[in-house]
């Protein structure tokens, strides 16, 4: 099957395949829809995984942040997330259930 959004090449860009499983995910065709979106989703996971973090933060920025309820948790989540990604913190940080203080 020839998924008509997607070239098919690997190496084609972040910010592509990003919105050829936009497109693919919105499709009326539910066989489109499910394996185009999976197909080129695995393609995406592959190239995020060899991202660098702060990359990773500015697609999350990008492409997350701006489709998330503002008032909601996720954008929380998302927002220290990014920071995480882009400013690393040496320090680290036990839970309760680690570092209980009674």
């Amino acid at each position: 099957m020839r998924v008509p959004y997607y070239s098919g090449e690997e190496t084609s860009s972040v910010e592509g395949l990003i919105e050829a499983q936009r497109r693919l995910s919105h499709s009326k065709n539910l066989c489109e829809r499910v394996v185009g979106s999976l197909c080129v989703g695995a393609i995406l996971k592959k190239q995020l995984m060899g991202l660098p973090n702060s990359t990773i933060s500015r697609l999350m920025t990008d492409h997350v942040w701006i489709d998330l309820n503002l008032l909601g948790p996720e954008s929380v989540i998302v927002e220290i997330a990014s920071e995480r990604l882009l400013h690393p913190s040496p320090v680290l940080v036990k839970s309760v259930k680690e570092n209980p203080t009674r």
